[in-house]
C-alpha cells in the first residue's frame, strides 16, 4: 500500500480512514512518513507502534498536517500527541495511551479541544482533558501505577470539569465495594456504563477475593435504579458470574435484580457482563429488556458467546 500511494497521488487523495497497528518496533518510519505526507483528506488515524521512542515518534509526525481529522488513536508520549493536536484543533475523538511524563502533569493539560466529545486516556490524564473542553463520553483507563486515582477523585473531579458527561467507562479496584455511591452522587445524568475490574497481586486469593459488590443483586439494583437515566450497563470481571456458567436461569435470576422485575428501572435496556475474564471458560452474555405479549417488560438474553472477542464489549 506504501509502495501504491507514493506512486499513485490519487490514491492518497481518495483514503479518509488509515490504521497502522504493529505487533513489533518500526526500525525506520521513513515510509510511513512518506505515506502520510500524502493522506491530504484523512479523517481517521490509529497509529499502535510499540517500543518507538519519542524521537522517532517526533520525525514521523512533524510537519504532519490533516485538514478533516476527526478521530486520533495513537499510542505516542503525550508530549508528542500535545503538539500534534496543536495543528489539529478539529479532533472528536481522542484515545491515547501511557502518559510517559515521568515527573509534573501530563503534557495534555490545558490543550483547548473545542470539537473534542470523545476520550480514552490514563485516569491522571483524563482529568486534565475533560476539564477544558466539552467531552461527553469519557473512558478512564488504569495503564500504569501512577493511573491508580481513586474511584471518588476521579469521578469528582469529572463531575467538577464537565456537565455534558453521560457516557463513562471506568476500570474499578475489586475491593471497591461502593464504586456506584460517587456515579449516583456527581453524575447522576449517566447514560451509559461500562465498568471493568482491573487485576490485583497474585496474593489477592480467596475467600476475600471472591467478594464484589455486585454479588448482593437486590442492592446493586437499587444504586442502579438511582441513576435514573441509565439505558446501558457493562461489567467486566475475572470470577464467574452465576454457580453454573451459562445458565439462562441463574442469569436471569441476577439480571432481573439489577434491572428491577416487580420495580423496573425507568430507563435501563441492555446489559452487558464479561465474567471469568482472563480465564480458559470466560464468556460473555448480552440481556435486553423487551415488552412481552402480555404489555410487559421481560429481560431476555439475546447473546452469549464463548471465549469473546474484546471488540465486542461495547
Amino acid at each position: 500500500f506504501l509502495e501504491n500511494v507514493r506512486h499513485n497521488h490519487s490514491i492518497g487523495r481518495a483514503v479518509k480512514s488509515f490504521h497502522v497497528i504493529l505487533p513489533i518496533r518500526l526500525e525506520r518510519v521513513t515510509a510511513l512518513r512518506d505515506c502520510l505526507l500524502r493522506l491530504c483528506n484523512l479523517a481517521d488515524l490509529q497509529l499502535v507502534l510499540p517500543f518507538l521512542k519519542p524521537f522517532c515518534w517526533g520525525q514521523l509526525l512533524r510537519g504532519i498536517r490533516f485538514r478533516h481529522l476527526d478521530l486520533l488513536s495513537i499510542n505516542a508520549p503525550h508530549i508528542v500527541v500535545a503538539e500534534f493536536l496543536g495543528y489539529h484543533p478539529g479532533i472528536a475523538f481522542l484515545s491515547v495511551d501511557v502518559c510517559g511524563a515521568v515527573r509534573g502533569p501530563c503534557p495534555l493539560d490545558g490543550r483547548k479541544l473545542p470539537a473534542l466529545c470523545d476520550v480514552s486516556a490514563p485516569t491522571r490524564c483524563v482529568m486534565h482533558l475533560v476539564s477544558n473542553n466539552p467531552i461527553s463520553h469519557v473512558a478512564a483507563l488504569q495503564l500504569s501505577k501512577a493511573d491508580l486515582v481513586p474511584l471518588c477523585t476521579l469521578v469528582t473531579s469529572l463531575s467538577m470539569s464537565t456537565a455534558n458527561l453521560t457516557v463513562l467507562q471506568l476500570e474499578v479496584s475489586p475491593t471497591d465495594y461502593t464504586p456506584l455511591d460517587s456515579l449516583v452522587r456527581h453524575i447522576p445524568m449517566l447514560r451509559a456504563l461500562k465498568l471493568t475490574e482491573y487485576a490485583l497481586s497474585i496474593s489477592y486469593q480467596a475467600p476475600a477475593g471472591q467478594r464484589r459488590c455486585w454479588k448482593d443483586a437486590n442492592t446493586w439494583g437499587k444504586k442502579l435504579r438511582h441513576l435514573r437515566h441509565l439505558n446501558y450497563f457493562a461489567l467486566r470481571t475475572c470470577l464467574p458470574f452465576t454457580r453454573i456458567s451459562g445458565d439462562t436461569d441463574q442469569e436471569y435470576a441476577v439480571i432481573g435484580l439489577w434491572g428491577g422485575r416487580e420495580l423496573p428501572h425507568p430507563n435501563l435496556r441492555r446489559i452487558v457482563v464479561w465474567y471469568w475474564h482472563g480465564m480458559p471458560q470466560e464468556r460473555m452474555v448480552f440481556w435486553e429488556r423487551r415488552l412481552s405479549s402480555a404489555d410487559r417488560y421481560e429481560w431476555v438474553k439475546t447473546r452469549d458467546i464463548d471465549h469473546p472477542d474484546a471488540s465486542l464489549f461495547v
